[in-house]
């Protein structure tokens, strides 16, 4: 009995020091995540952290640099743990996402002085000051309207911050602020004291001090719009395009690699023509399937557009329409992922889904805005994008058909399940707050990418030939948005080459051509992640199928992805 005792007391004192003492990398991601909390609030509000509802983004300059030397502090602390692989995998891990994010911050203030330099840079953080807020009900009534008032307060003073501070931009960052401030001017005089949560909020006599305070937020916002016209689109210097060297430096730290341009080119042309040869042969196959018996006469790429005509033909045309498709689809998608054991699901749904609101002008307008680990019971939003019902015939049949029945079925495995809603709620527990917070975008994207391909090969649709030829389109869409990267901004691509190859080489919808040029200026190192991820992904789990043979369990393989979090891409195996 005494050496039972002993022994479990031993056990005891082995566990205690783990229980107390963290490891300095756990150490030096609670300071970050700390700062990152009050420089970046409406991120952190993002990820469910309500204290930051009451504050807003300060881009003063003296903010800024107090900013920078933070983050030139963590760069050296990392850089003095040497080598990581030293390092248990997962301060490895931890250490390796932390510094890519301290890299980022570093380039975006310190090389690319994005306060100084970019209208977007502030008119993107005006413009979704409030989304969460009105969104989410994480707050009550009382504290909802004083974080509203106290971001519309914020909002002005980051106006008179911009107009100080603003030195110079370019063609398109400037004319996409000044469209992005027009739409969230006219939301917050007119639209913001009439949405019917903020008449929840505020009670008589307070309506009328509370739309006066969303004028004055507005003529501020309006002023900001005004000096960029004025002041700096008449004498800005600088071009859209990254250029080669600095394309090259971001892609590194992006991707956490010594990936070049050229061989990110050379990759993505490969894909390109694979893929299409993937569609034509898939085209080919659906063409026997609706004419058994007959031999058809024309060339390949007479048959690859004959069903991809097809596919479009099958859609809605209406918001309500689209709205209920979507909120079937993620019903079956949630079944199916469950049937076919594709990935262990958490308990319920905590997913809100509907059209993207006028509150979306000038910012995103759709996509998965996940919960966050600060609050992982809270609702995802998942907004779709959306087209009125009182636009142009033809506007309206351009957005149909892109977003088709079929290409909508990809899109909902990609996005909820066993795609981003999935993988962020799973993430929003991990305790290793790095990953959720400053995830690998190639994790990200590749994971939903990949998703696309399981569901398919597991039976989602029964098969059908022009869901998987939807999906064969956004692979090729994924390689031409990596290609059109680097052209434009390595290579001199103008928008009318990058339009013309991405409809005739890329084969791109039309709503998905037409986007593509402001994707690429806006995000071109993001736009480069669901290609970049998916090939690693779809290279892991042909390996792993390879090695296990029979054993090979699709459940065991998404979980452990799944719990990891997301990690560097080059950490998966």
């Amino acid at each position: 009995m005494a050496k039972k005792i002993s022994f479990a007391f031993s056990c005891i004192l082995l566990i205690i020091p783990v229980l107390l003492f963290s490891s300095p990398v756990d150490e030096l991601c609670k300071k970050y995540i700390q700062q990152w909390r009050l420089f970046y609030p409406s991120s952190a509000l993002a990820f469910g952290d309500k204290e930051s509802a009451f504050a807003c983004e300060d881009f003063s300059q003296s903010a800024v640099n107090q900013w920078l030397r933070f983050n030139r502090s963590i760069a050296g602390n990392l850089d003095k743990l040497g080598s990581f692989q030293l390092l248990s995998k997962d301060d490895r891990i931890d250490a390796r996402l932390l510094k890519r994010q301290v890299l980022s911050e570093i380039e975006k203030f310190e090389k690319g002085k994005l306060h100084q330099l970019s209208p977007s840079f502030y008119a993107e953080t005006i413009s979704q000051a409030l989304t969460h807020l009105i969104a989410r009900r994480d707050l009550d009534a009382a504290q909802t309207l004083k974080a509203v008032t106290n971001r519309l307060k914020a909002i002005s003073t980051l106006c008179l911050t911009a107009q100080h501070q603003l030195k110079n931009g370019s063609p398109f960052n400037s004319q996409s602020a000044l469209e992005n401030l027009r739409m969230t001017g006219d939301f917050y005089e007119k639209d913001l004291p009439r949405t019917a949560s903020i008449q929840k909020w505020v009670q008589p006599p307070g309506e009328k001090d509370f739309a006066g305070q969303c004028k004055k937020t507005a003529d501020r916002i309006r002023a900001l719009s005004t000096f960029i016209q004025e002041k700096i689109i008449p004498r800005m210097t600088l071009g859209d395009t990254l250029g080669e060297e600095n394309y090259t430096r971001q892609l590194c730290i992006y991707t956490g690699s010594d990936l070049t341009p050229e061989r990110l080119e050379e990759m993505a042309l490969n894909e390109i023509d694979t893929v299409r040869r993937m569609m034509e042969k898939a085209s080919f196959l659906y063409w026997e399937e609706q004419n058994p018996g007959k031999e058809h006469q024309g060339e390949l790429r007479q048959v690859l557009n004959e069903a991809l005509k097809a596919m479009e033909e099958h859609r809605v045309e209406t918001q309500a329409e689209f709205l209920t498709l979507f909120k079937q689809l993620i019903d079956e998608s949630e079944q199916f992922t469950r049937e076919k054991k594709l990935a262990t699901l958490p308990g319920s749904r905590t997913l809100y889904t509907d059209l993207s609101p006028a509150h979306f002008s000038g910012a995103a307008v759709g996509g998965v805005y996940p919960a966050g680990p600060f609050n992982p019971g809270a609702d995802t939003l998942f907004y779709l994008p959306t087209v009125p019902d009182s636009e142009s015939k033809e506007v309206k049949e351009g957005f149909y058909r892109s977003f088709n029945n079929h290409f909508n079925r990809m899109i909902i495995t990609h996005e909820i399940y066993p795609g981003h809603y999935l993988q962020s709620k799973i993430a929003s527990v991990n305790p290793r707050l790095v990953r959720s917070l400053f995830g690998d975008d190639l994790y990200v994207e590749g994971w939903a990418s990949l998703c696309e391909q399981i569901t398919l090969e597991a039976g989602w649709d029964k098969g059908d030939k022009l869901t998987y030829l939807a999906h064969l389109r956004k692979r090729l869409e994924n390689a031409v948005r990596a290609y059109a990267s680097v052209q434009v901004h390595c290579n001199g691509w103008n928008r009318e080459k990058l339009t013309r190859f991405a409809v005739e080489r890329g084969l791109l919808a039309p709503q998905f051509a037409i986007n593509l040029w402001d994707r690429v200026m806006s995000s071109p190192m993001q736009i480069t992640s669901y290609f970049l991820g998916f090939r690693a992904f779809s290279e892991l789990l042909e390996e792993q199928q390879r090695q296990e043979g029979k054993s090979f369990s699709m459940q065991e393989f998404c979980d452990r992805i799944l719990q990891a979090g997301a990690v560097p891409i080059s950490e998966l195996r």
